[in-house]
């Protein structure tokens, strides 16, 4: 529960704000920050505000919360124009939700509003002493509340002691009381909350990687014939003196003394017939092997991630429990399309491979500078500028068509010939790139490059980003 107007008046009697300086501002979060003051006679000290939560609170804090990772637009405006400021009054409107410091900082004036209204009614806004707004928490122009705006303070009202009430409470102050309950209260409703997006995430990730158990399964199963390949090779080696080139198929009779019928390369000699046979079952041979090796590592990757989910959903210990749900939503996800551990491009997965997909000229640059390794493959379509790919390297693997197919529909999609529908691409290793002498950024040249045309499948681009 978010404090009253008559619980802000007791918080606000408990505090020192005459003559006090604000040397920093840490934002939290969109809707908390904490002001760290200084004072003479107080010395140095915290007060934290969260604005538009169930738990809406202004109270000194003897700790300083978690620093959001990026500084907001209001952030900085307040490192630009309020830190170093002096606080000359700080005071509540009678009745209301809403207190102001009235600020001086190089002979300029400012006023800071916290109005701790429930919905969106709650806001921050700084004014100069006209009260024309300069800066806002949350910009709500249907309001009213935008730059260049003068903003109307509420008028003053009685205080309703009867209907909204100072709660008990206990301990050295009330501002500590609010500190340490709401806190807690503001934690649980926070570990709740994150309970709920890990769940989406697990669906998410479990869902993907099913799917790509499944995908993989049938892989397998349209691999499985690869050994006719070898069988058909052999009867050809047997029969060779019976083909000759030109010719589009052969009637011969198996090792079992069946009549079959072998189609064959007109343009192809005997020899090179036969060894196109052995050829695909080869390569037959390695899909075959690779799809049950990513199916293993598939499932055992489904074990581990169900088991590291259940972990996480049923530790006992509060601050533990939300330590942890923090850490397991800021990770990249293994399976599943997720930005890049460093926050560049994108990074997928398709049947086992790894693929990061830079989606304009500076995440191409930064992903080919920092993340791509010299074995893995570089995609970019050929006419078009757009978006990189890299597909990773695996160990004794080739990559496979359907890899290949999906790294190349991303190229278009994130290229300028997405609206024709189709393009042709180059690939080659990313050891065979060299940088344009005085080219643009992330601008290269390849060698050694190997040449696919594509229409682009607008179902499989779906799947990839889903």
């Amino acid at each position: 529960m978010s404090i009253n107007a008559n619980e802000m008046a007791l918080l606000l009697s408990e505090l020192s704000f005459e003559d006090t300086y604000i040397q920093s501002v840490t934002e939290h979060d969109f809707k908390s920050l904490t002001f760290s003051l200084f004072s003479r006679t107080e010395k140095a000290w915290l007060l934290y505000i969260e604005l538009g939560t169930s738990t809406s609170r202004f109270c000194r804090t003897d700790r300083m919360r978690r620093k959001a990772p990026k500084l907001q637009r209001l952030g900085q405006y307040l490192r630009a124009n309020i830190v170093g400021s002096r606080i000359v009054r700080a005071y509540q409107i009678r009745g209301e939700r809403v207190f102001c410091l009235e600020l001086s900082h190089h002979e300029r004036r400012y006023n800071i509003y916290f109005r701790f209204f429930s919905g969106p009614g709650a806001n921050m806004i700084i004014t100069d002493e006209n009260n024309i707004i300069l800066e806002l928490m949350m910009r709500r122009p249907q309001r009213g509340e935008e730059r260049g705006v003068l903003y109307t303070p509420p008028e003053e009202k009685e205080f309703d002691t009867e209907r909204f009430p100072v709660r008990s409470w206990e301990g050295e102050s009330f501002n500590s009381f609010i500190d340490r309950t709401l806190s807690l209260d503001s934690r649980d409703e926070r570990t709740q909350s994150l309970e709920d997006r890990v769940r989406q995430k697990r669906d998410r990730e479990i869902s993907g990687l099913q799917l790509q158990i499944a995908q993989t399964e049938k892989r397998i199963e349209e691999s499985r014939g690869y050994e006719g390949y070898k069988r058909t090779g052999d009867l050809l080696s047997t029969y060779s003196y019976q083909i000759k080139r030109g010719m589009d198929r052969v009637q011969l009779y198996d090792f079992e003394g069946n009549e079959v019928t072998v189609m064959l390369e007109r343009n192809l000699s005997a020899s090179e017939n036969i060894n196109a046979y052995y050829q695909k079952y080869k390569r037959g041979e390695r899909i075959h092997e690779s799809a049950l090796q990513d199916l293993e590592e598939g499932k055992k990757k489904l074990e581990e991630r169900v088991a590291f989910y259940e972990r996480i959903l049923s530790i006992e210990d509060p601050v533990e429990k939300l330590k942890a749900l923090e850490k397991s939503l800021s990770d990249a996800s293994p399976a599943g399309n997720t930005k890049d551990e460093s926050g560049v491009g994108l990074r997928l997965t398709s049947h086992g491979f790894d693929i990061l997909v830079g989606r304009n000229a500076k995440e191409n640059d930064e992903l080919l500078r920092h993340h791509a390794r010299g074995s893995d493959t570089w995609m970019h379509t050929r006419d078009f500028p757009g978006g990189y790919v890299f597909i990773r390297a695996k160990k004794d693997k080739s990559i496979p068509l359907e890899v290949l197919l999906d790294g190349a529909n991303l190229a278009i999609h994130y290229s300028k010939g997405k609206s024709q529908g189709r393009a042709d691409l180059y690939y080659t290793q990313v050891k065979y790139l060299r940088r344009a002498k005085d080219g643009k950024t992330g601008l290269v040249i390849p060698t050694q490059e190997k040449n696919l045309s594509v229409v682009l499948d607008e179902k499989r681009i779906k799947e990839l980003l889903s």
